[in-house]
């Protein structure tokens, strides 16, 4: 069930193949869109053309298989192993920083596909251009190789081969004039024309490929930018149905309580004649109150944690004579609201080590809680002791 899960969040449910042959000389695109349903995989359609369509499903992963006449193959005979040394045996003297290989190796057989490496990069541009994002790709026939355990048939046709395949291995991959034919391919009906699409879309749920290519980090790349483009998308579609969902149930929680709020409303309509004088009582008796909240906050609990920390910082070289947490402004007059220098500590007294002082002050500016410590007064008193005064601003203001 997980990995049901996490293969639909990275490739959804529905998965493509698109080979890039040719049929009498002329270009020709077959695709093969594959579904899960459940456990099962079942085809969901089959498009031919003669050029990139954009009908092709967009986020969806597309395994692209080129296999038109600007791939060359060969089939060599070798004990050899290497990839590459293959490749140059068959290709001597060529530029493989200017083409993809991929090496298809059964048993002493090998079957060797290039194209330049423009090409491809330009196929797999038109189709970005549509919003089409390839997944991976191969050359040639040899993926038809992930299928050889499928089919009980010594040779199946692809859109321009017959592919020979002997003892579980593929031994024959040789052009010639194809065959239309079906074949039964684990209870899917799959006709010759698309059995390269078909290995395609197939891929990108077994991902079984025997080939060896030059063009690994490529397909790392490919996929990388899929998974980002689905995770995107996928994003979009979950957060908008979120948001859908709130605005919802916000409208019905609105519609309920704003009948809710008209009852009231004309409730308050009636009494409002008694609730402004209440409300002028209210505002004689709040300026009374908030004097005294004023008094009573300059004396609380934040003024014994300020003066707690800062005198618990004081070197012994200092000694104070002041410490005003939230200093008047102005003198309090009757009648007046008090004026406070906010989120403000004064504090003065005397210093007989400069360096002790200025690290005290460093000490405090350090401290998550004070934002900043301005130096009113360094001077000196006598020939040993200075006098200071200095203003600790808080966070939160200024």
């Amino acid at each position: 069930m997980f990995d049901r899960l996490l293969t639909y969040l990275k490739f959804g449910n529905r998965f493509c193949g698109v080979e890039h042959t040719s049929k009498k000389g002329q270009d020709c695109i077959n695709v093969t869109v594959l579904k899960q349903s459940k456990k099962e995989l079942l085809i969901e359609e089959h498009i031919q053309g003669d050029s990139i369509s954009n009908k092709l499903p967009k986020h969806r992963p597309i395994y692209l298989v080129i296999n038109n006449n600007k791939v060359l193959t060969k089939t060599i005979e070798s004990n050899q192993n290497d990839a590459l040394k293959l490749v140059y045996k068959a290709f001597p003297n060529i530029n493989l920083d200017e083409f993809y290989y991929e090496v298809l190796s059964q048993v002493n057989t090998h079957f060797i596909a290039l194209c330049r490496k423009d090409d491809v990069e330009n196929i797999i541009k038109e189709y970005k251009e549509l919003k089409i994002l390839i997944l991976n790709f191969s050359l040639g026939n040899s993926l038809i190789s992930s299928l050889k355990s499928f089919i009980n048939q010594d040779y199946v046709f692809s859109s321009n081969v017959k592919v020979e395949i002997q003892d579980g291995n593929v031994i024959k991959i040789e052009k010639t004039e194809t065959i239309s034919e079906t074949y039964r391919i684990n209870g899917l009906e799959v006709s010759s024309a698309y059995l390269l699409s078909f290995s395609g879309a197939l891929q990108i749920v077994l991902g079984n490929n025997e080939s060896v290519t030059n063009y690994d980090v490529r397909s790392e790349n490919l996929v990388s930018d899929f998974k980002h483009t689905r995770f995107f998308n996928l994003f979009l579609k979950v957060g908008g149905l979120f948001i859908l969902g709130l605005l919802l149930i916000n409208f019905f929680f609105f519609n309920h309580y704003f009948n809710q709020v008209n009852e009231l409303r004309q409730l308050s309509e009636v009494n409002q004649s008694t609730k402004n004088q209440i409300l002028t009582l209210d505002e004689v008796v709040s300026k009374k109150q908030k004097i005294v909240d004023d008094l009573l906050k300059s004396n609380g609990s934040k003024t014994s944690y300020y003066a707690d920390r800062i005198i618990q910082s004081i070197p012994k070289s200092i000694l104070l004579s002041e410490f005003n947490y939230q200093p008047l402004l102005k003198r309090i007059k009757s009648g007046k609201e008090i004026e406070l220098k906010k989120n403000v500590i004064d504090v003065s007294g005397e210093s007989n080590d400069s360096e002790a002082f200025s690290d005290w002050v460093s000490v405090l500016e350090r401290k998550d809680w004070i934002s900043r410590v301005d130096i009113l007064v360094y001077g000196s008193a006598s020939s040993k002791v200075s006098d200071f005064k200095i203003e600790i601003v808080l966070e939160g203001e200024r």
